[in-house]
């Protein structure tokens, strides 16, 4: 009886993994699929006062270290067909001698390049038929899109200048990013 409970609650546990896991939905296929192509990187700070070691090559180096360990990493002189912005806003309120208020808003945005084919004029006539001529004349109608963007913009108040909260907070949204984006493309990566 000892050993029917344990193996039991273990086999009960097997579908509720399962299930967290499960099968890709399409909207998940869509934002992030991308058979595991590698993800070029774009970085904007703004820092108005606020924590002096965010920078742009610091957030960079961070999104770039992060993507080159799930080996999804490319650099930007090469073609990619996903895209990853970074944005970082952080203003400084309230200065006195002692303490700052520090505000931050980060954003993580995953890009993909779409294809317009509602606006591709070579389709008008032939609604919903794609061939390989139309194909070369359909480059102009294909565009960065955003299909992926972090669930919270990840606002915070702090006094002082601390980079640590600010840092941590990026390493959590682009590690829940490289979670999400290896679980859709799974079957795909090495």
């Amino acid at each position: 009886m000892k050993l029917i409970v344990p193996a039991l609650a273990a086999a009960l546990l097997v579908p509720a993994v399962a299930v967290a896991q499960g099968p890709r939905s399409p909207m998940e296929r869509f934002a992030l699929f991308t058979s595991c192509g590698p993800v070029n990187v774009e970085v904007f700070v703004t820092n108005s006062g606020g924590a002096g070691g965010i920078t742009r090559e610091s957030v960079e180096g961070m999104t770039t270290s992060r993507l080159r360990e799930a080996r999804i990493y490319a650099p930007t002189d090469q073609p990619a067909w996903s895209l990853l912005r970074v944005t970082v806003f952080i203003g400084t309120q309230g200065v006195t001698a002692n303490t700052a208020q520090t505000v931050y808003i980060i954003r993580l945005r995953f890009m993909k390049l779409v294809y317009d084919q509602l606006s591709d004029p070579q389709l008008a006539a032939n609604p919903g038929r794609l061939s390989s001529d139309s194909l070369g004349a359909a480059l102009q109608w294909i565009h960065w899109a955003p299909t992926w963007e972090s669930p919270r913009p990840g606002i915070g108040f702090y006094g002082g200048r601390r980079d640590d909260v600010i840092t941590g907070t990026i390493g959590t949204m682009l590690d829940e990013f490289v979670t999400e984006y290896l679980r859709v493309n799974g079957e795909s990566c090495p």
